[in-house]
């Protein structure tokens, strides 16, 4: 997993080099030792990129990663991991490591709910409706545990016995918003966290956006509950287009 998780950190590579070189080389531990006569050859990839990876070809910074996923319990899950689905694989722009705490389980079919932080009681109530009516199909609720929307798509779907999955812009080790440690815990306990950040990452206005494509691309349809302009959501709902997803209002 070493090679994995050194590749996600080199300067100027981000998800889709990483994913050029992967299919380049099959796998990460041969891209670290990949000659540059080789790398030179790779279409798509600047003169810097490529430069990159040959000058930053050191493991430490990898190893102190693993060291701390290892004291936190958290968990990676590779590109070439079977339980990465297919859905999320396919945007040109998916992360090739993923850190997760909680458990997996066959996942057919998923809808993202997203929407205002402080919303109206009637938007509320019709996050909780849907996530408890996904829970009766079997419905996987995907969101991203914020104040609001979030929260209560996710808690309804815990309390109905389903199983929800957290997407988050911090490594896991954080617990952001800080109130909801108890169900960040439940979450863990009972559904998923993933977040493409290793551990000792803060949330900060660069990594929301891009947790919010994640949200995109794992859901299958994405509603939208309450979102004003200027809201978060509405990168979700960009990213969703961007991928071809039904978005419903």
């Amino acid at each position: 997993m070493l090679y994995w998780i050194w590749l996600t950190q080199i300067p100027f590579i981000g998800p889709i080099a990483a994913r050029k070189l992967i299919e380049y080389f099959e796998n990460a531990e041969n891209v670290y030792k990949a000659k540059e006569k080789y790398l030179e050859k790779i279409p798509g990839l600047s003169i810097k990129q490529k430069k990159n990876v040959i000058e930053f070809r050191s493991l430490k910074e990898a190893e102190r990663i693993l060291e701390n996923c290892e004291k936190q319990s958290i968990d990676i899950l590779c590109w070439q991991d079977e339980r990465y689905p297919t859905r999320a694989k396919e945007p040109k722009d998916a992360p090739v490591i993923l850190y997760y705490k909680g458990h997996f389980k066959e996942i057919e079919r998923t809808i993202g709910i997203v929407g205002a932080r402080r919303c109206s009681q009637q938007d509320k109530h019709r996050a909780v409706n849907i996530a408890s009516e996904c829970v009766e199909k079997g419905i996987t609720v995907i969101s991203g545990m914020a104040k609001g929307i979030d929260s209560y798509a996710h808690t309804a779907c815990l309390n109905a016995g389903g199983y929800t999955i957290a997407i988050m812009g911090n490594g896991l080790d954080i617990c952001y918003p800080s109130e909801h440690y108890q169900l960040m815990k439940e979450i863990e306990d009972k559904g998923l966290l993933l977040s493409e950040y290793p551990p000792g990452t803060l949330p900060t206005k660069y990594t929301f956006p891009r947790r919010n494509r994640l949200i995109s691309s794992w859901s299958d349809k994405l509603f939208v509950i309450g979102a004003g302009k200027g809201s978060g959501a509405l990168i979700t709902v960009d990213y969703s287009k961007k991928y071809a997803r039904k978005v419903y209002w």
